[in-house]
């Protein structure tokens, strides 16, 4: 019987952060001089990619672009932590699957338990992850903190299984809590496979982003549905920034929120805090001079007889001369003066000179 335990301890993290950077140009999302991509992964600041290049906000958030891969792969610092998405609040990586094989007499044959622990980092397992058993005589127990929840799966023939289905039937899923930093989880049976073993010789618990699996019955027999989960299934991290919320952070000098953005306290369970653009503005809330201003005027949020005028943060419409109203395309627009059409809505009524 083979054993492996995959312990995945990560350094502490003294900052944890990431950003999303769908709507602006690389080059105000990174440090000045600094590539903004490893392969398929945009890394924003305070990431940086390049073990001490300085382009991130300290070695920690060091990306190492692993040019050995084609594309190339991404990993934080220098352990095994493989990053394939940062947004403003998650960071997605590559999963983990407990797995547990028998022979048709009952005998294990393969037996990989998954243990992990992020413990002392400012990340936590988002409860947008879900625990998944596969198998048709499986069950899971999790040990997640003081959490502990599983599910079980059962079935006796193929013909009581569909695709798609995740219902306790060859396969089931349950949620996690919020904020939780440890997970331990390894698979039990009843009777082995013994009843199941011509068609389902092993059984399969991860924790994954909810939705991204989809089972099908080909998986209780599939020797590669370990390797489909890993490429199809992120397990999902909430960040924080250290411990302290957005009262403690600001008392200090490090406080990361710039210009032009607010100071958020995520109900992680555990402290920390994050930043955000302020309403009407964008951009890298981390990074010098802060968030920029939106120029709301160039989406045309004003009727053809209105005129936009863009302000810090928002803008205004106003009608041309000759009519009345708000001049919002989603409000009451500009109605000719003397017209018979009343204005849809109560609003203030402004004429443009």
């Amino acid at each position: 019987m083979k054993e492996t335990c995959i312990l995945l301890l990560l350094l502490w993290l003294p900052l944890s952060l990431a950003i999303s950077n769908q709507t602006l140009n690389n080059s105000i999302m990174t440090m000045p001089g600094c590539p903004a991509k490893c392969g398929n992964l945009t890394v924003p600041y305070p990431f940086g990619i390049g073990l001490g290049s300085g382009c991130s906000i300290g070695s920690f958030f060091d990306i190492n672009c692993n040019t050995s891969f084609t594309p190339p792969k991404a990993f934080i610092g220098t352990g095994n932590l493989e990053v394939i998405n940062i947004s403003d609040t998650k960071v997605r990586v590559k999963n983990w699957v407990a797995s547990r094989c028998y022979d048709a007499f009952g005998a294990v044959t393969l037996e990989n338990p998954v243990s992990l622990s992020l413990r002392a980092t400012p990340y936590s397992l988002s409860n947008e992850n879900v625990l998944t058993v596969v198998g048709c005589d499986d069950m899971s127990l999790g040990i997640l903190q003081s959490y502990r929840g599983g599910c079980i799966t059962m079935c006796s023939d193929r013909s009581e299984l569909s695709d798609k289905h995740c219902l306790g039937i060859g396969c089931c899923q349950t949620s996690i809590p919020k904020g939780l930093k440890v997970f331990v989880t390894s698979l039990e049976t009843y009777e082995n496979h013994t009843k199941v073993w011509s068609f389902n010789p092993c059984g399969y618990a991860f924790l994954g982003e909810k939705n991204s699996y989809v089972f099908r019955l080909s998986d209780l027999s599939n020797p590669h549905i370990e390797e489909r989960i890993l490429e199809t299934v992120p397990l999902v991290l909430d960040w924080v920034i250290d411990n302290r919320n957005c009262i403690e952070a600001q008392k200090f000098n490090n406080f990361t929120c710039q210009e032009n953005s607010i100071c958020i306290d995520p109900d992680s369970g555990f402290g920390g805090y994050r930043c955000s653009c302020s309403s009407g503005y964008v951009g890298n809330p981390y990074l010098k001079p802060g968030c920029q201003d939106i120029n709301e005027c160039d989406s045309n949020p004003c009727v053809v007889n209105g005129i936009c005028s863009n302000t810090p943060g928002g803008y205004h419409c106003f009608c041309r001369k000759g009519y009345v109203g708000d001049g919002k395309k989603s409000g009451v627009g500009c109605i000719l003066l003397h017209s018979n059409i009343p204005p849809q809505h109560s609003t203030k009524l402004l004429v443009f000179p």
